[in-house]
């Protein structure tokens, strides 16, 4: 569980590319090296760590040193003890006592990585007086504040809950706060947290007490902007340990996409779990309606090893599903972006981006699911596009992600399509369903930052709907676009037509003289369409490959 160094690789399966893996993040430096004290040392030993890994090597004496830095680094390479090593080190050297209060706040993005922290930070300080503090949404807020109150000299918290507590908990004491760390730092703004973010940092001591560690996969200089952070761009730390990689992603998982028409999506990413019973898969959609609406259909149709995680639900059963998830040989989870980042799901065969993801950025975190973990298999993902979607591909290699693409053969699909849309008319919940998830689907798409790729208005939405099931599809109001104004002006040309045709058959037989051409010509070719658009040339990959 710990996402920390795996060990070198023991197992014989995929030999060349577990070595290359473990090549990638590993060093020969031992932990020994370091000016970490014994208990910590004798700590990481237990848990298997000997030698460091990049990030760890060139962080922790950084953090020691007391300067503020930023660190990037791609998923699986030991951020997690990169930052908890050396905070812990520094609360036990400045001897610090549950009087003195907080001396290290740990922000994360989510709920479970916040657990996942915890239960790495437990670990370290198991043979010491030290104590970690919990803060997060959809747990026992007084629990949390007892603790609090009584001393914490580590808290790891989501910036909502910790925000409530530094304005409503008095007893809970940051005034010895001397380390800020931003685990998924980037994330932090791109989830929303930009107002708590900047509430917290009015309330904590000031940025000349204060150290500020910012780790992600993606980093960027958004959050060293926000107001009443205050970090010096001169003298802040950088550490890149992806600049000797030519990929964005890890060297041992392969990634490749798939043109599908939207009528066949749902169709495809069915066969594909189904004949892949036997792997560990992960679904990525843009919305909760779409995970619980695939989720209700597939159990509905009697797949059994299939799970779902979004952020609407509560605590408890978000990490149940995540401990059941990672303790499964195999199965399907079908997740939105709440299991995106830093998430350790070890083992992962699969990763299939079903819906666009945001950006660039979300695209390698998650891909970085089938990335983790030290039991040498090698991790897939699978990029779902469309036709007019093929800009895409140019966006991720300016990235330096490099993908090939996959084929399938349309006589191998399971073809459920009739069934789908017969249990969807007739069940009531399961049309609801499918109809919120359709909402859902084109509010978020319309909504894309990359409208030049992710286009509302190129989407067929009749054959968008069939991937939900639904025969008609339901009227979605979104401000700024012509979906159903181009709907309207295509079915009054359909119905033009049709009268033209109509009228020229009745010309001929009445013995008309003219010809059938002359009635219809007016309306345009009726074998094509008008709304035809001209999707991107592709780069030729060097291979494709049969799924």
């Amino acid at each position: 569980m710990p996402a920390s160094a795996p060990n070198a690789p023991e197992s014989a399966e995929g030999g060349d590319t577990e070595n290359a893996k473990y090549q990638e993040i590993m060093t020969e430096t031992p932990f020994s090296e370091t000016s970490l004290s014994p208990f910590l040392l004798e700590a990481v030993d237990a848990m298997g760590h000997k030698n460091m890994t990049r990030i760890q090597e060139a962080s922790i004496p950084v953090i020691l040193s007391g300067r503020n830095m930023t660190a990037k680094a791609h998923t699986g390479s030991g951020k997690s003890l990169a930052f908890l090593l050396p905070a812990i080190d520094l609360i036990h050297k400045a001897n610090m006592k549950l009087h003195h209060g907080t001396g290290v706040i740990v922000l994360t993005p989510t709920r479970e990585l916040a657990l996942q922290l915890y239960n790495v930070a437990t670990q370290l300080i198991s043979a010491t007086n030290i104590t970690v503090g919990l803060a997060i949404g959809g747990t026992s807020r007084q629990k949390e504040a007892n603790h609090l109150c009584k001393g914490a000299s580590v808290v790891i918290a989501t910036p909502g809950r910790l925000c409530d507590h530094l304005n409503n908990t008095p007893g809970f004491k940051t005034d010895k706060l001397f380390m800020l760390i931003l685990d998924e730092a980037d994330m932090l703004l791109e989830y929303g947290f930009q107002q708590e973010l900047e509430a917290i940092l009015r309330m904590l001591p000031g940025p000349k007490l204060r150290q500020v560690c910012f780790f992600s996969a993606t980093m960027s200089d958004k959050c060293l902007e926000v107001p009443h952070m205050e970090v010096d761009k001169e003298t802040l730390i950088r550490i890149n340990t992806d600049v000797k990689s030519s990929a964005a992603t890890r060297a041992h998982f392969e990634q490749g996409y798939i043109i599908c028409p939207p009528e066949q999506r749902f169709l495809l990413l069915y066969t594909f779990m189904k004949r892949r019973s036997d792997k560990k898969i992960i679904v990525f959609l843009s919305s909760r309606d779409s995970v619980e609406f695939y989720y209700e259909f597939l159990r509905f149709i009697g797949m059994a090893s299939i799970l779902m995680l979004d952020g609407g639900m509560k605590q408890k059963q978000r990490m149940e599903t995540y401990n059941k998830f990672c303790n499964a040989q195999s199965g399907v989870l079908l997740a939105t972006n709440v299991a995106a980042r830093g998430l350790d799901l070890p083992a992962i065969d699969y990763v299939i981006q079903f819906d666009p993801p945001e950006s660039v950025e979300s695209y390698i975190h998650r891909a970085g699911r089938a990335c983790r973990g030290d039991t040498g298999k090698k991790g897939v993902g699978l990029l779902f596009l469309m036709s007019h979607e093929t800009k895409f591909i140019s966006f991720l290699k300016a990235h330096n992600v490099s993908l090939f693409e996959f084929e399938f053969p349309a006589d191998k699909i399971i073809n459920v399509q009739a069934e789908m849309e017969n249990l969807i008319a007739t069940i009531y919940y399961l049309r609801r369903k499918a109809q919120n998830a359709y909402r859902s689907f084109i509010s978020a798409y319309a909504s894309h930052h990359l409208k030049k790729v992710f286009n509302v208005n190129k989407i067929d939405l009749e054959c968008l709907g069939r991937s939900f099931g639904l025969t008609e599809v339901p009227r979605v109001d979104v401000p700024g676009i012509s979906l159903y104004k181009n709907m309207e002006r295509e079915a009054a040309k359909a119905a033009a037509k049709a009268a033209a045709v109509s009228a020229a058959l009745d010309a001929r037989r009445k013995g008309g003289d003219k010809d059938v051409n002359d009635h219809i010509s007016k309306y345009g070719n009726l074998g094509t369409s008008d709304n035809e658009t001209e999707t991107a040339p592709r780069e030729q990959t060097t291979r494709k490959v049969k799924i």
